[in-house]
């Protein structure tokens, strides 16, 4: 009785990863058998491609780089959970490339009058030279197939209020929304339904670290995929900025737009108390709040090293370190930052480490809701050694604070 207890409580403290997830391999990680190229997506069960465009799966441990983790023919990219991924095609150039979309069978029916939180994952390739908005997610009764490779056509889909372009790389990306279930629903559709008269796009630069082409297309990495009922999770909104959810526009006068004060927020606290019920600081010291102030202030940050092992880029061991960044970025919301990856000589044989270092740094701080605008990224390779005689130290990423 008490190993039934423990289990029913590990269940419930899961909040519905688990076991109230509808969505069937959610992480594509359980493969029947090995993939040999490009379009293998059903071989990822149950997930199939409802049009003649296939959607792509890649794995660990093949001998097909096409369709290799972390690296293949679009770029790099860890596995958000799991062992595996999907792509899709959401936009290509003059419609050059057919729109692929990924397409499964939930675990069971949508119960009427019932509202789910739905939500996926998704990174922008290295190699597209575009990104766009519009990705989103259909739910319906019947599964929606189409003979062709058109744009697939669905009565209704959710996707983000802002309608933002996922212009993200090196970064997994939520997009999720509430639905309210009419019953019977239990199939789930995820791709780009919308034309492209309507849609927004924009080109991308290529990340430094790549040397080979662009494609005319905005493809996307796919991971994590959910249908969980509202009452199991915490909250279901991916358009608020993490550590912003309770920020409230209190006035807007749209005829100062040139006025620095033409937005006021107000911060509601957990007690119910706002910003203004509690002791400021003098306003000649929140007007000192500047770049330049930040920078006598920023502590051990400003030519901070980040130490790796040997031909790695794992910043697994440093996430203390990682974590005082953080805490000053955040403290300090006129700070910007340069990440500079540098390798030793003994490392060459290993392909863009340096850039992968920056990455992954990159990567964790975006991930802790540092703004990439505030992130200068530079590769410095092993040209810059600070330790002949122990070249460990030579395998860092360097951290400075800028000056305005």
């Amino acid at each position: 009785m008490k190993n039934t207890l423990l289990i029913i409580a590990s269940l419930f403290t899961a909040v519905g990863i688990a076991q109230t997830n509808l969505v069937p391999n959610s992480t594509f990680e359980k493969i029947e058998k090995k993939i040999k190229q490009k379009g293998e997506i059903s071989v990822a069960t149950p997930w199939v491609s409802p049009t003649l465009a296939l959607a792509d799966l890649y794995v660990e441990k093949t001998k097909n780089y096409n369709i290799s983790i972390p690296e293949n023919s679009y770029g790099e990219e860890k596995p958000m959970k799991g062992t595996g991924y999907a792509g899709i095609l959401a936009y290509s150039y003059k419609n050059k490339s057919p729109r692929s979309y990924l397409q499964v069978q939930l675990t069971e029916k949508l119960e009427a009058g019932k509202e789910y939180c739905v939500q996926y994952h998704v990174s922008l390739a290295d190699l597209s030279k575009y990104a766009c908005n519009h990705l989103a997610v259909a739910i319906t009764d019947k599964a929606v197939t189409a003979n062709n490779s058109d744009v697939l056509k669905v009565e209704s889909f959710i996707e983000s209020r802002k309608l933002k372009i996922y212009e993200t790389q090196f970064y997994w990306t939520p997009i999720c929304g509430k639905y309210m279930a009419k019953g019977g629903e239990e199939y789930l559709t995820i791709g780009n339904f919308t034309d492209d008269a309507e849609l927004e796009y924009k080109k991308v630069k290529r990340p430094r670290g790549f040397t080979k082409p662009q494609s005319n297309d905005a493809y996307y990495y796919v991971d994590n995929v959910s249908v969980i009922a509202l009452e199991d999770v915490k909250k279901c909104d991916c358009d608020v900025i993490p550590g912003m959810e309770n920020v409230k526009t209190i006035r807007k006068d749209f005829s100062s737009d040139k006025s620095v004060n033409t937005t006021t927020v107000k911060i509601i606290n957990t007690d119910g108390s706002t910003s203004a019920d509690e002791k400021s600081a003098p306003a000649s010291a929140q007007a000192a709040g500047s770049t330049k102030a930040a920078v006598s202030t920023n502590g051990k940050v400003d030519g901070m090293k980040i130490a790796f092992a040997a031909k790695t880029f794992s910043v697994e061991k440093s996430i203390h370190k990682l974590d005082q960044i953080v805490a000053f970025m955040k403290k300090n919301a006129d700070a910007k930052l340069s990440v500079s990856g540098y390798i030793d000589e003994s490392e060459k044989d290993v392909d863009k480490l340096a850039g992968r270092r920056v990455g992954a740094v990159y990567k964790y701080l975006i991930s802790k809701g540092i703004t990439k605008e505030r992130i200068k990224r530079s590769i410095e390779g092993a040209d810059s050694p600070i330790d002949k005689k122990d070249i460990t130290k030579n395998m860092r990423v360097e951290i400075s604070v800028l000056s305005e």
